[in-house]
């Protein structure tokens, strides 16, 4: 969801030539000849009476810009029409019917009525008795009105549009932001609190028959949760990036704590873009965590290797095939090696049991 508009911007906005009530200030015309000469009392009230009518139907068709703009100002017309023996200013309102015709927003129907508009305006000066100089000034006048405004709307659109195309673009970086969140924090979470619950029930299992090595535990089990605490901070913030090389060092130590023996074969990845050492540091976690949490395993490995410029990388177990049991966490890693242009594959793992997880780069990209 988009945040507030500011304060000045809103009133910036209100204040845009391309706001119809601006087009009001011309409404002045009008009332000019009751300057030079005061109004007749039943002159002046259907005056009034008329202006009334006439800025109902002019914010109503101005808002809407649709076909309601045509009866408004046929209406306003009229009005004017009506009211020009007794008041010449009136013949501003035939501008003004001019203009809300040409802010409809169907370029079909804008032209048709700009044509009506143009019949009605030679009509009424005919009816008027009024010499062929006013029709010709009232098409003038009404035409550059006419263009103007159309211009003016096809301006608000135009920035409508893009101000719509922003707010869509921050609503996905939002949303982008906050499945970044919710991954790194799957990730981290998933795999700590999985290293935290096992060393737990060790050191509960312990706590009677060995209290030295509970308190061990106890003291790895604080040291753990420190360390993620930083890392769900530096999440947050957008600020986690940590080489690959230390984090499979760090989740081989912790499968390793857990009782696990566990063989790095980590081929040098300094240079591999920041992307994919995250991608892969997400695989190494998500694989940690499912081992830990469903494979009942005694070996892991972790392998990076490069053949021939590919990167491909590894986590396999001995256990009971615990990818295969594994949530939503690998939907997750998923879509986070798709970004990096690497595909997720599950199979088999150490001699033939177990299970793994296995990045290599996408079909068709042998340089990721």
């Amino acid at each position: 969801m988009s945040s507030p508009e500011p304060g000045y911007r809103r009133w910036l906005r209100l204040a845009s030539p391309n706001q119809p009530w601006l087009y009001l200030i011309y409404l002045v015309l009008y009332f000019l000849p009751w300057f030079y000469q005061t109004p007749e009392r039943t002159d002046l009230v259907s005056g009034l009476l008329a202006i009334g009518l006439f800025l109902a139907l002019f914010l109503v068709a101005m808002l809407r810009r649709d076909w309601t703009a045509l009866p408004a100002a046929a209406g306003i017309m009229v009005t004017g029409f009506v009211l020009m023996p007794a008041n010449p200013g009136a013949a501003v309102l035939l501008m003004y019917a001019a203009a809300m015709i040409a802010r409809m927003r169907s370029r079909r129907l804008m032209l048709t009525g700009i044509g009506l508009w143009a019949a009605g305006v030679v009509s009424g000066t005919l009816l008027l008795g009024l010499p062929l100089v006013y029709p010709a000034g009232f098409l003038a006048f009404g035409g550059l009105v006419a263009a103007a405004t159309a211009w003016s709307a096809h301006r608000e659109d135009r920035d409508a549009e893009q101000e719509e195309r922003q707010a869509r673009a921050a609503a996905v970086a939002v949303e982008a932001e906050r499945q970044r969140i919710a991954r790194d924090l799957h990730d981290l979470l998933g795999h700590t609190l999985s290293v935290v619950t096992l060393k737990s029930e060790i050191a509960q299992r312990l706590f009677d028959t060995d209290p030295e090595r509970a308190r061990h535990e106890l003291g790895e089990i604080e040291s753990i949760s420190r360390s993620a605490l930083g890392e769900v901070r530096e999440a947050v913030t957008g600020l986690r990036r940590r080489a690959f090389a230390d984090v499979a060092a760090e989740t081989a130590d912790r499968l390793r704590s857990a009782g696990l023996d566990v063989a790095l074969d980590i081929e040098p990845a300094e240079d591999l873009p920041d992307p994919v050492q995250q991608a892969l540091a997400m695989l190494l976690r998500e694989g940690a965590t499912n081992i830990l949490r469903h494979a009942r395993a005694s070996r892991v490995e972790i392998r990076l290797l490069r053949p021939a410029g590919r990167v491909e990388c590894q986590v396999l177990d001995d256990g009971q095939g615990g990818v295969h049991y594994a949530g939503r966490g690998l939907d997750g890693l998923r879509d986070r090696l798709a970004e990096a242009g690497l595909d997720l594959t599950l199979g088999d793992g150490l001699d033939g049991q177990g299970g793994s997880l296995t990045a290599s780069p996408k079909t068709g990209d042998p340089t990721a």
